[in-house]
């Protein structure tokens, strides 16, 4: 072992020795919370005789998250900057897929039918209940008040991204697959005055957009008479113009086709999304030392992301009875081994009343966050024995969303549709039929709104007695409140129609687009080199252009002018009206939350063992209280007659819950050899739901008897439960380490098991509130899972070449991840009945079974070459992870039936294998500018997502085109 390997942290950290030594920089990340103290080690008796080794670039990125990792009592792994703002990727959750154990998913808020614009959605062994941190502390976003997108958080401003795998009981309690800790620098960290400017532009190959990312720091800190003074300004900001180009096959519904069971898909859309977004951050940071034995320190860090996307859609929709796709006269249909039709040319019982249905859609969405920390603390030791140490934050999150969809229906007598349930779907109509705006009417408005605000005040206090004794090294006590507020308005998807097929309205009379509200509100559309060339979509057709759903009231007070005047039927009850959604209180969600949590730690350690052992036990005891302010409505219901007998009414509905969690903790490190450690971890935890899980909006529908016109029961169907308890899980973790040199050499192995209970589903059961009674579909704790997995990895810089190949390096890990769920199985109907249970279930009722946790890849690896010699530096990434459940009865892969007995399928869809290369090149001349190029994607992965029914087979739901991006840029540093 090296000397510089041999300090010990154990001893009192003076803020002087930090900037002279890179590994001690990266210990503080083990400082769990704003006033943690550096954890013990084994002592060394030449811990004094430290040895500056000066490392840049990747290595010392390397090196430092290996000390981490290293010297943390706890399980850890981390990814520093290798440069001020520079994470080895361009965003934070891109970076955090390269560690061990952690896999990244592709979707907006995990909804499968729209792709994020980057990585989104991080999950730690499996589980995608992860807790963020903002050094040390809890981060959130407005509407969740959980946590907040790592996407979302500008990568220039992070100094280092650390994952921890197991708690010790003075974190803060949540996080069931582990805790995302996000760090920034402190003036401290750097010997003097230090200056750091960039510039960036990205250029998607898709989007043919180039934009620039720019960021900015300056650091400093003075001796004085009154101690030592410090401080930090960080600022960034960055545009980023992203296309996705999106063909779906929907579920195969049961049919009888000329007197054979099949399968029929309910149709194919088409998308091409546009995504605008701008991340904004802030940072500032003061240092005060009056003297060595006390620091004062405040932050303020603000982030904001700003994301626009533009959706043009096509897509061709089957329906029940008279509107269901059957075969031409011709009847050219083409089926698959299981009876699934593949390709054809399709038409409805009577096209010269109905048509097929077509329709065109514009969305324009835009969706603002932005997060604001503030914290301010002293950390006081009055000797060798004492620590303390107090912190106050106050977080202040909000979000903001307008999402508007303006829609088109065309009515062609026939389509002809090829590769249903493939990567390649297709779709022939007349040109000329498509291309005539006469032929078109104007169909479907929707909105969807939300205004979020959320608060929470926070302080801790903590202190630390050090023993010095043979077995307790020192005992840690604390205590933590937080109050967190929120405001919540959501309204729901208000989704209205002029027209549809399902109506039972005759083509032919519906009035078509007029040449005015062509010219005014309408273009004609093509999906230009759609998915690169790859699949052929309609050649053109109309829709609302971009400006008239960017202006959404304007164009339907506009196109609905003449229902105020003329009353026409076709706008009796189905034209955007509701312009008041946002005032009226039902769609408002308050929830009120206070957290009272106390610890109790003792650090021990048995050095004289012919094998040292180190480590934790502690215990953290959290008291919640939970307050959810809504409504209940009643929706009117009236007989066949018209006759109203179940009156509309809302009340006041207020949720309350409280809870205490007991959460032990035991971490154990031993130092087998001087450079073998091994760990062993078990622990207990929690993860509380979103306030928006928690909204108090339950609304109740009476069951009408068609024939009698009695009321029979009362039917329920939410999104959410406000009485909805936390997950649980018990957790362990075995780990060897081993640091077999001295220049970032490690190969490391862990085992772990996680024992889940109450995961958040959709279940279907009776309910009772007050005095009505009936079938509720509802947001529940539903089942339990067993989580059984392995990791293994190596880093290793081959120094020993000869030159030039001395620069070479690898890193490699692989993940293995195996699960169990038990989730209540379904019931079967009776007539008039909904299938009750929480499990999936196909379009013909057929059940699945148990199937994987969702969100768990079984494999997933990350492969990284490395080289780096005089100032020369370049990295080759490739991340993969095997197939994975995405969820069961998502938006869209939840189709009525169509047996006549009412209720939704519930299908499983997957996100299949997916791989991405990556790559980056850097140049550093003049000792302090640098010039980089970087790519991702470079292999135009596409994400592509599986349905799996039962006797139709599993197909292809989804395919997903995104950008291939490139990026020149430069750093200096003074």
């Amino acid at each position: 072992m090296t000397a510089n390997n041999k300090h010990n942290l154990g001893k009192t950290f003076l803020k002087k020795q930090l900037p002279a030594y890179i590994k001690l920089a990266s210990s503080v990340s083990l400082v769990v919370g704003a006033m943690g103290v550096a954890p013990y080690s084994f002592a060394q008796d030449d811990a004094d005789a430290l040895e500056e080794v000066v490392v840049t670039g990747q290595r010392a990125s390397i090196q430092s998250a290996q000390d981490v990792k290293r010297n943390a009592s706890v399980v850890v792994d981390s990814i520093v900057a290798e440069d001020i703002g520079k994470l080895p990727d361009r965003s934070v959750t891109e970076a955090l897929q390269r560690v061990p154990g952690v896999t990244v998913g592709r979707y907006t808020n995990n909804d499968a039918e729209h792709p994020a614009a980057e990585g989104s959605g991080v999950a730690v062994r499996g589980l995608t209940q992860v807790r963020s941190e903002l050094n040390g502390r809890d981060v959130f976003s407005a509407a969740s008040g959980r946590g907040i997108s790592f996407e979302s958080v500008p990568a220039e401003l992070m100094y280092a991204v650390d994952t921890y795998k197991s708690p010790s009981a003075d974190m803060i309690e949540g996080g069931l697959g582990g805790t995302v800790n996000l760090r920034t620098r402190m003036p401290f960290d750097s010997d003097g005055q230090m200056v750091s400017v960039s510039a960036k532009a990205n250029y998607g190959d898709q989007m043919k957009e180039t934009d620039g990312e720019y960021s900015g720091l300056y650091s400093n800190r003075w001796e004085t008479d009154a101690g030592e003074f410090g401080v930090l300004v960080n600022a960034s900001t960055s545009d980023l113009a992203t296309r996705s180009d999106q063909v779906y096959s929907r579920a195969y519904m049961p049919r009888t086709i000329d007197g054979d069971d099949v399968w029929v898909s309910k149709g194919v859309d088409w998308r091409r999304n546009d995504h605008q977004s701008t991340r904004e951050g802030g940072y500032l940071a003061l240092q005060w030392a009056p003297n060595e034995n006390t620091e004062l320190y405040f932050t303020a860090f603000q982030t904001k992301h700003d994301n626009v996307y533009d959706e043009n859609a096509f897509f061709l929709e089957g329906h029940t009875g008279d509107q269901a796709l059957v075969p031409t006269s011709d009847n050219d249909w083409v089926f698959s081994e299981n009876g699934a039709m593949e390709s054809g040319t399709v038409t409805v019982t009577n096209p010269a009343q109905w048509g097929l249905d077509f329709g065109t859609s514009t969305r324009w969405a835009q969706n603002v966050s932005k997060t604001t920390d503030y914290a301010t603390g002293i950390k006081w030791s009055p000797d060798d024995k004492w620590k303390f140490s107090a912190d106050l934050q106050y977080v202040k999150a909000e979000a903001h969303v307008d999402d508007y969809t303006l829609g088109l229906k065309v009515i062609p007598a026939e389509a002809y549709m090829d590769g249903i349930g493939t990567e390649t779907p297709s779709i022939i109509i007349d040109d000329a039929y498509m291309s005539n705006f006469a032929n078109y009417n104007l169909g479907q408005a929707m909105t969807h709104f939300e205004r979020n605000e959320a608060e929470a005040k926070t302080g801790r206090i903590d202190a630390e007695y050090d023993f010095d004794g043979d077995i307790i090294k020192s005992v840690k006590a604390g205590v933590r409140f937080s109050e967190k507020t929120a405001d919540n308005i959501n309204t729901g998807y208000d989704w209205n129609t002029r027209y549809a097929t399902w109506f039972g309205f005759d083509k032919n009379s519906i009035p078509k687009v007029t040449p005015e509200q062509a010219e005014n509100y309408l273009t004609l559309y093509s999906f230009d080199d759609f998915q690169r060339g790859d699949v052929s979509v309609p050649a053109a057709g109309y829709l609302y252009s971009s400006n008239a759903a960017r202006n959404f009231r304007a164009t339907t007070d506009a196109v609905n002018a003449d229902c105020e005047t003329g009353g026409a039927w076709w706008c009796d009850g189905f034209v955007y009206s509701e312009w008041d959604r946002l005032e009226n209180p039902i769609y408002r969600n308050l929830q009120e939350e206070k957290t009272v949590a106390m610890y109790m730690m003792a650090n021990y350690g048995f050095d004289d063992l012919a094998m040292p052992i180190d480590g934790n036990i502690g215990v953290r005891v959290v008291q919640t209280d939970n307050t959810a302010s809504g409504f209940l409505v009643g929706n009117e219901a009236q007989d066949q007659a018209g006759n109203v007998v179940f009156d509309a009414f809302n009340e006041p509905l207020n949720a309350k819950t409280n809870q205490t969690h007991v959460l032990p903790s035991f971490n154990l490190r031993m130092q087998a050899t001087e450079d073998l450690f091994v760990r062993f971890a078990a622990s207990e935890a929690i993860w509380n739901p979103s306030f928006s899980d928690m909204q108090a909006f339950v609304t109740i529908s009476a069951d009408i008897n068609d024939e009698t016109g009695v009321i029979e029961g009362f039917n329920l169907s939410q999104d959410t439960n406000p009485y909805l308890q936390p997950m649980e899980a018990t957790q362990f973790d075995l780990s060897v380490e081993w640091y077999f040199d001295s220049n970032g050499g490690m190969a490391y192995a862990a085992l772990f098991n996680k024992q889940v209970e109450g995961f958040f589903k959709k279940n279907t059961d009776g309910f009772a509130i007050g005095e009505f009674t009936g079938q509720a579909t509802w947001l529940d704790n539903v089942g339990s899972g067993d989580i059984n997995g392995l990791e293994i990895g190596v880093n290793k810089f081959f120094d020993a070449l000869p030159a030039p190949f001395d620069g070479l390096g690898i890193q490699a890990n692989y993940t293995y991840i195996d699960s169990n769920a038990d989730i209540p199985l379904n019931t079967q109907p009776t007539t008039g009945d909904t299938q009750a249970g929480a499990a999936p279930l196909d379009t013909d009722r057929s059940s699945y079974g148990q199937l994987p946790i969702d969100q768990l890849s079984k494999n997933a690896f990350n492969i990284i070459g490395m080289y780096e010699k005089d100032g020369f530096s370049a990295r080759l990434a490739y991340s993969w992870r095997s197939k994975y459940l995405i969820s069961w009865g998502g938006n869209g892969f939840d189709p009525d039936f169509n047996d006549g007995l009412g209720g939704k399928a519930r299908i499983p869809v997957y996100n299949d294998d997916y791989g991405q290369l990556d790559a980056s090149v850097s140049y550093t001349f003049l000792d302090n500018y640098t010039v980089t190029a970087e790519a991702s994607n470079l292999l135009k992965e596409k994400t592509v997502g599986i349905i799996d029914q039962n006797a139709a087979g599993d197909h292809v739901a989804y395919s997903y085109a995104q950008d291939a991006r490139f990026a020149l840029g430069i750093r200096a540093r003074f």
